[in-house]
Order: structure tokens, then sequence, then C-alpha cells
């Protein structure tokens, strides 16, 4: 069921992929940026058996509006999330599954309302402001065309690790489709809020104040992060509590859409393994 919500700042796209009145935990999907909720399509089948999947599509791109005024935040992203889950009546603690700048929105959820959720996962998240600029763009980007603002033109292929076969997916050009829905002026936008948050205050403080069960994951090939930006990020939070990170073999950064089965197998475990966890000692740090 896909369908759009109005939200305080635009409308924003979700897809349910399950029935939210069953009693399976319900998990969020929240993209990066220039992503849109078709990056989840060959996951969720993997993630329905355990869950009823819920993929929202950020303000600004894939079929979510642009922002009421055209302006760009994480805490402004994090809330109409929020809001939007409000709006499907999800009253149950959520695990929220964020990639790449995505994750960072999974946090800012949890920071808001930590009584919304119960554990997130991120994949391919920076943590650091250093490497919060994940630029994929390719030149023609800059090209404007017949007067009209240019897309915001991506090197799709640095999403995949160097020898992935992109022809097997349900959509070869799911990288390109969503960065053609996103225009220049706000992928500009876009592509700065999560330097801006990082360098509020890095991801392992933060993870360290909200307490919540974390499933961190990281790509081998991941040439957007980078290898640099992986190792500063395993590095920084590493010995976060609660956190438990793994690495996937043989995926790029949109790893999710290369091996789903694995990635959905990961978040199971860690799922399970943490079953019993005691929420009394987590806080909300809303500024």
């Amino acid at each position: 069921m896909e369908k759009v919500l109005e939200v305080s700042r635009g409308k924003v796209n979700v897809n349910v992929t399950g029935d939210l009145d069953s009693d399976k935990t319900v998990i969020a999907l929240i993209p990066g940026v220039n992503g849109s909720i078709e990056y989840f399509d060959e996951i969720t089948p993997e993630l329905q058996k355990k869950y009823t999947v819920v993929a929202l599509d950020l303000l600004g791109q894939g079929k979510s509006s642009a922002s009421d005024n055209g302006e760009y935040d994480i805490d402004m992203q994090a809330w109409s999330m929020l809001e939007a889950m409000a709006r499907l009546s999800i009253t149950e603690k959520t695990v929220i599954f964020g990639y790449g700048v995505g994750g960072l929105i999974a946090m800012r959820m949890a920071e808001l309302r930590d009584f919304a959720v119960s554990k997130f996962v991120l994949l391919n998240t920076p943590a650091n402001a250093k490497y919060a600029d994940m630029d994929a763009h390719s030149s023609l980007a800059s090209i404007p065309l017949l007067g009209k603002m240019a897309k915001s033109s991506v090197k799709s292929d640095l999403y995949f690790a160097k020898d992935f076969d992109t022809s097997k997916l349900n959509n070869p050009n799911v990288v390109n489709d969503a960065a053609n829905e996103v225009d220049k002026k706000t992928d500009k936008k876009l592509g700065k809020i999560a330097e801006e948050y990082l360098e509020q205050k890095a991801l392992n403080k933060r993870l360290r104040i909200v307490k919540l069960p974390t499933l961190a994951i990281f790509s081998d090939d991941d040439q957007i992060l980078t290898e640099t930006g992986v190792k500063d990020a395993k590095a920084t939070i590493g010995r976060v509590p609660h956190l438990v990170m793994k690495d996937l073999k043989g995926a790029g950064h949109a790893g999710m859409i290369e091996k789903p089965k694995e990635v959905a197998e990961m978040i199971f475990e860690f799922d399970n393994d943490t079953k019993d966890f005691d929420y009394s000692e987590v806080e909300s740090i809303d500024e």
C-alpha cells in the first residue's frame, strides 16, 4: 500500500508492506540523500518475513513533496518521518533502518522521540562531519537543460561494489531514477544536512546518550563513504555501549540492494539477540 501523507512541512510518500494491525514488529526504512523508497525493493521481501515494512521517502526526493519553505535539515526530516508514522497509527516501538545519511535521520528520530523507537540499524552511515559529504555526482549535474534546473545526476556505479552486475536487479536504473527525482537546487541543500548535524555532535556522542541497541553495518567496497570514511566510522563508534558492528562482504554503499538476504539476516540476528534489552536507561536528548 503506497500513499502520500500530509505532515507539517510537506507531504511524505510511504509504502506499507504487510498489515499494520498484525502482531509483527514494524521496521521503518529511511533512504539516504538522492535516494528513494525504491532502494528497498530488493530487501523488503526478506524483511517482510519478520516485520511489517514501512518505507518512507524523505521530503525533497522520491514521491514526497519539497519542504514547505524549500529548506532542509536533519531535524525537519526526522520530524517529518515521525509525523508520517504517527499518521499511520504506529504506536508500538519501531525498528528504524537508515541507509547512508538516512542513518543520521534515524538517529535524530531516536533523539526526538525515543519512546517510539526500540532499536535502529545503520548501513554505511558516516560518524563525523569530515566524511559526511559523500558526493557521487557526475559533471552532467551542472549543465542547464533548456533553461530549467538540471536534475541531480549521479555516478550510479559508485553506489555498488566495483564488480557488481546491476542487470540482475528488479530495476537496474534504481539509483539514476531516484536521483532524477531531485532537482539540483534541492540536492545542494540536502547534501549539507549530514555535515551540519555531525558538526554539532559526532555520532558516537549521540549514540552514547540515547543508549538504544544499534546495529552498524559497513560494506567492504563502499565507494561513496570510502574506505577511509568506513575506518573512521568504525573507530569512532566502535566502543559505544549496546552497539553491534557487522561487515558486509562484497558489497558497496547500497549494500541492501546488492545483498538483501545477508543484510536482512544480520538484522534478524541483531533483533533476536537484543529482545530482552532493558530500556530503563534510555533517554531523550531533544534540545
